[in-house]
Order: structure tokens, then sequence, then C-alpha cells
């Protein structure tokens, strides 16, 4: 059985990956660029399901609003797995509030993540929840997301080097900003358009 080289990675004709037998490196060079299967365009905020195969953020959902949770290249129930390196959540309840702490270290990135080999900088940080029936449904949400590796990416930064960040799940970082009128089904409605919900 061979192995998918990095050219092995590129989008076939119908979205699916594709195996290489024979190494070029035009090939190579050509599948560095994935593109998304739905607009034919390079990935934008690149989402993988677990049947491997990648969209960008907002063609993906636009396709769960018509299809629904299933992926639209081969139709298995949609279940998204981003690039978040390995890290630890906790959470506690603080009187009116649950406290939410992240913590990813330091490491060298993989070959999900934006210079495979290289040290990423890592993060640690707290969000805010309402302690509420609803606040522990969103905190439960975000476990699941947080499982599935979607609450953080690795990116560049200003030219410097290569940092952990939050992705695009909203999250507050001020006590008083979490009961704000909104925010909770803001933060779902960014978790339904992974497939939590």
């Amino acid at each position: 059985m061979s192995k998918i080289s990095k050219a092995g990675r590129a989008v076939g004709i119908y979205g699916c990956f594709t195996e290489t037998g024979e190494p070029s490196e035009t090939r190579a060079t050509a599948a560095e660029v994935e593109i998304c299967p739905l607009c034919m365009e390079p990935l934008q905020k690149k989402q993988r399901l677990i049947c491997t195969h990648a969209f960008c953020a907002d063609c993906l959902e636009g396709s769960i609003l018509t299809l629904g949770l299933q992926c639209p290249v081969c139709l298995k129930a949609l279940r998204v797995v981003g690039d978040q390196p390995e890290g630890k959540m906790t959470w506690e309840r603080k009187d009116w509030f649950l406290l939410i702490s992240y913590i990813i270290p330091k490491r060298i990135q993989t070959k999900a993540h934006p210079n495979p080999g290289k040290l990423f900088i890592g993060i640690k940080t707290e969000a805010w929840l309402p302690n509420s029936w609803e606040g522990e449904e969103v905190l439960k949400l975000l476990q699941r997301a947080f499982e599935q590796k979607l609450v953080f990416t690795v990116a560049a930064t200003d030219g410097a080097a290569e940092r952990v960040v939050f992705n695009d799940i909203p999250h507050s970082g001020d006590m008083n900003a979490c009961y704000k009128r909104g925010f909770l089904q803001e933060v779902k409605a960014a978790l339904r358009a992974k497939g939590i919900e």
C-alpha cells in the first residue's frame, strides 16, 4: 500500500483525495494549493471533514444550509475536524459565570499547519460564559468543538512567528460581555456552521 505524498493531498475531479504513483516536482508544487470542490477556488479558512474532504468555511456553511449536516461530496454525516494543536480545556463555576481555561503549549507545527517542522507559539487564555442552562449548553458544544480541534488554529500574525489564535468561534474574554444580548446565539450559530449542535 503506497503512502499518500504531499502531492497526494491534491483534490481530484470530484473532490476526493487521490494517491500519486509518480513523484513529480510539478505535481508537488501544484498540490500545495488545495482547491475547494464547491467554488473551485483555493481554500479559504479551510474546514476538513472526518471523511477527509476539505472546503472553504463559507462554502461549507452554505452547503449545510441547503443539504443539511452531510458532506457535499460523499454525503456522509458531517463532522468537521480542524487543525488545532493538542492542548487542554478545563472549566469551573465562578458564582454567576462559567470560566473556561485553555492551554496549548508551544510545539512543532505538523503538516496541517502553515510551516510544518517549525515552532509555533502556544496560548494560555480564559473565556467566560453565563452560569445558566443556556451557558452550560454552549459549554458542552464548545467542549465538542475543542475535541474536534476547531477552537484554535495556527496562524502567522504581523509577519512574526506563527502562533495559536482563536479560530472563528466567538469567545468572551470579559465577564460582562458574555451576558451581552445575542452572544450565546452567535456562538451557537458559529458552532452549527461546523456541524456542532
